[in-house]
């Protein structure tokens, strides 16, 4: 007996089957496609609120609560093209680096050490602590936005982009610390005795550069939330 051959999905195509509007819900795993449209926990393309039908669940399954024996029960329809597969294992592979846990630890570290330094010059007037506060603004100037991307590239890649509140809120902390950072960057290389020639500026200032703290302490909560979640 003569096996049909599969048909080849680019990862384009599989979108296509995203189990809405009664098109079919077809999911990848390992190079292979599988049509769980008469699932019932598949109901509209998605499944436990988190998965969706026409996506390439294999770096999803990671944090899955089960193996991929669930696979089993569903007909395979059809196979990723080499391109597709080629794309996947690259995207598995960076993810599997753990980039973004890696970097994140040190804006994190960053904000904070800028925030104390910044105390300690001003109960001390050491003019070493004020200057050490400016270095650590650089690094953090600098280290923000990859750690962003880093962060984007996870969540579209092991959490497939999905909008809950804790990814939204994670989202608007980063871009609020990121712009602390580069606003107390400017303002300190635009003005470099903001902190020297006591001002009511250079209160604001403080304060700014103190909210490092609380946000990324924030950052943090929600982060642990989403690994241990």
């Amino acid at each position: 007996m003569i096996e049909k051959e599969l048909r080849r999905f680019t990862i384009s195509e599989l979108k296509q089957f995203d189990g809405k509007e009664g098109r079919p819900s077809y999911v990848a795993y390992k190079g292979k496609i599988y049509d769980v449209s008469n699932s019932s926990l598949w109901k509209d393309g998605k499944h436990a609120g988190r998965h969706f039908a026409g996506d390439d669940l294999t770096p999803g399954m990671i944090n899955a609560p089960h193996d991929e024996m669930v696979f089993v029960q569903f007909p395979i329809v059809g196979e990723l093209t080499v391109e597709g597969q080629t794309r996947q294992k690259l995207v598995q592979r960076l993810e599997g680096l753990h980039l973004h846990p890696i970097v994140v630890h040190f804006s994190i570290a960053y904000s904070i050490v800028i925030s104390l330094l910044t105390l300690l010059y001003a109960f001390t007037g050491e003019t070493t602590f004020e200057a050490a506060s400016y270095y650590m603004l650089i690094v953090g100037f600098l280290t923000g936005p990859p750690c962003a991307l880093s962060g984007v590239f996870s969540w579209k890649v092991t959490y497939e982009g999905r909008r809950t509140k804790t990814f939204v809120r994670k989202i608007v902390y980063t871009v609020l610390l990121i712009s602390i950072i580069t606003a107390g960057f400017t303002w300190r290389t635009l003005n470099p005795n903001i902190l020297m020639a006591i001002t009511n500026l250079s209160y604001i200032y403080l304060a700014l550069i103190w909210s490092l703290v609380p946000i990324a302490t924030i950052l943090g909560h929600y982060g642990g939330k989403i690994v241990y979640s």
